[in-house]
């Protein structure tokens, strides 16, 4: 008997296919469905510096937090603007590691003009220091998707770029911002994101959602183009880079030895790097999201009782010895380390939702404050300094830094896949 894989295609229904067939036919389709399914082929039909490879799909869009990944202050402004656009293809990890690369997260970042020295504050179209610029690398043999341009426009100069002057690099204007938005796109394309009546291109409130957008808009008419060179997301990211009509003019993503050189690299950049951007979500996976400490719970969130100032427990116990290793339940920012009366030495975490932990009692602190964290990153040890009976760690959710804003940590935790 032969064992069969069934294989759905469009409308056209289940195919059947032999099992030992299976592998053949995955390894040559390299076509617009592919691409939908979310296979990014790179390499290929390029030109000789190009080289086929894989980007692998992340396995969740929870971002990274922290120097290697995104800032926690940002977090939820690209998983917002993300979530703003029914492109399927424009997802968190993407808008941060384009960010990433844009700016370095940094909202007040300006491109040098093409008549001001470079120095090592990076060029016109890349604003990395030449330090930076190293450490990402260009590995060779790691090119972009897609074939020739299926007609258009002409000849292979044109197509490549290879033909064209560089005034077009020259002319380019300075761009500012945390999204590097030129003045004329940001006339054009800027949004008051937070709704405080200004639109502030310095203002990543209002640069990030107009990020999102602008994306947003280049990859419906990237896919209105299956004949360019370049895969959708591709086309879409050289588009932010020189702007659609250029890419037009290019017949798709510029070539590596072409005059735009430099955006061949940034869309390559950042196909790379998306992936990285994110961390697994849930269980106890250093970067994803655990419990604070190896052990049981005890005293539950708002039992009534003389022993608080409020008449109520205000966290949720967990009875472990002192001494016991504490981790930082999930990507964040410490915002509070040391002494905090009653709570002793305690630890408040800032995550990209907005929300704080905290974690008191300790014997002693480790981490500082600044410090970005992920899951499983270990913060302190638990003791029983401040008010209280016994070596314990006092743990809380809140929807603030402070006292008083505390909320049931329960179901918190078990939104992210953690009982108690």
């Amino acid at each position: 008997m032969i064992l069969v894989a069934t294989v759905e295609l469009g409308r056209a229904g289940p195919v059947k296919i032999p099992r030992w067939m299976v592998p053949v036919v995955v390894g040559v389709v390299v076509t617009p469905l592919s691409i939908g399914l979310g296979v990014l082929l790179l390499g290929a039909s390029d030109d000789s510096e190009a080289a086929g490879g894989h980007v692998p799909a992340p396995a969740s869009t929870e971002l990274k937090a922290g120097d290697v990944g995104v800032p926690v202050v940002y977090a939820k402004l690209i998983r917002d603007a993300a979530a703003d656009c029914d492109e399927k293809l424009l997802t968190a990890p993407v808008l941060a590691a384009q960010l990433k690369r844009e700016s370095n997260f940094n909202p007040r970042a300006r491109s040098v003009a093409a008549d001001e020295p470079t120095g090592d504050e990076g060029s016109l179209t890349d604003p990395r220091s030449e330090e930076e610029r190293a450490e990402d690398g260009n590995p060779a043999g790691e090119g972009l998707s897609g074939g020739e341009p299926a007609g258009g426009s002409g000849s292979e100069d044109a197509s490549s770029g290879e033909g064209l002057p560089d005034v077009a690099q020259a002319e380019r204007p300075v761009t500012r911002g945390i999204a590097q938005f030129s003045d004329a796109d940001w006339a054009a394309e800027g949004i008051d994101g937070n709704n405080d009546g200004v639109k502030d291109v310095l203002d990543p409130a209002d640069a990030i959602p107009s990020q999102g957008r602008r994306m947003c808009g280049l990859l419906r008419t990237a896919e209105q183009h299956p004949g360019y060179r370049g895969a959708p997301l591709e086309l879409a990211l050289a588009g932010y880079r020189l702007g659609w009509r250029t890419v037009e003019t290019y017949g798709g993503v510029p070539r590596a030895s072409g005059a735009d050189g430099e955006t061949y690299e940034y869309v390559k950049a950042v196909m790379k790097s998306y992936p990285k951007m994110v961390v697994p979500v849930g269980g106890a996976v250093s970067g994803g999201w655990t419990l604070p400490v190896e052990g049981p719970a005890g005293t539950p969130y708002h039992q009534q009782g003389s022993s608080w100032s409020t008449g109520l427990h205000t966290g949720v116990d967990f009875v472990v010895p002192g001494g016991t290793p504490v981790k930082a339940i999930g990507p964040g920012e410490v915002v509070t380390a040391g002494a905090g009366g009653d709570y002793g030495n305690q630890v408040v975490v800032r995550h990209e939702d907005g929300t704080f932990s905290q974690y008191a009692h300790l014997l002693d602190v480790k981490a500082v404050v600044g410090q970005s964290v992920q899951g499983g990153t270990l913060i302190g040890w638990s003791g029983e300094t401040g008010n209280a009976s016994g070596p314990h760690l006092h743990f809380e959710i809140r929807t603030g830094p402070a006292f008083g804003s505390d909320v049931s940590p329960v179901p918190y935790l078990r939104a992210r896949g953690l009982v108690l």
